[in-house]
């Protein structure tokens, strides 16, 4: 029978993956038993049982986030409205349990599948900015909700373009874990 020098190479690979693999007896150890209490025990003996205290992590409330303006028939969002948000992202990180739901809103100008559509890419302009600045999309709810609910009033009109720009909005509330 001839052996090759491949089989031969195998078969020392072979066995000295078992070797390495063998624990010698100074790497065996018998495990710890752990301490028993009984009934005569003092409080000196249960010490070991206070060595590691039981912290219950304290959830943070976000009691509120900023709300961003939108300029007329627009969903890109400014520099001011960057800054907002950022701040929201900033309160976000700080709490990692918070998640965020976005509604997105437009004025009463215009037809109302329109500004349904408009509201959702208002809504998803968004959330693209809290996902680029690092917050997680399982902790991002959204929602378009076409013209805002209340229609504003003569007063809150703007002056160089139609409707009003308290009513182009999106809003991101904070959803606090429940304890």
């Amino acid at each position: 029978m001839k052996i090759n020098k491949i089989t031969l190479f195998l078969l020392f690979f072979a066995i000295g993956t078992v070797l390495m693999s063998c624990r010698t007896a100074e790497e065996v150890t018998e495990p710890e038993p752990e301490p028993t209490v009984t009934e005569e025990s003092t409080d000196d003996d249960n010490d070991w049982m206070a060595d590691e205290p039981e912290e219950e992590e304290e959830v943070q409330i976000v009691e509120e986030l900023n709300t961003i303006n939108f300029g007329f028939d627009l969903y890109s969002i400014t520099d001011q409205a960057a800054r907002q948000l950022a701040d929201n992202v900033t309160l976000l990180r700080e709490n990692p349990a918070t998640r965020v739901r976005i509604d997105a809103y437009t004025d009463h100008v215009g037809g109302d599948q329109y500004n349904l559509r408009l509201s959702l890419r208002r809504a998803a302009a968004v959330v693209d900015f809290y996902r680029q600045n690092g917050i997680g999309e399982d902790r991002i709810e959204s929602r378009g909700l076409g013209k805002a609910p209340v229609p504003c009033s003569q007063m809150e009109m703007d002056t160089d373009t139609p409707g009003c720009e308290k009513n182009r909005r999106a809003e991101s509330h904070p959803i606090n874990p429940t304890s």
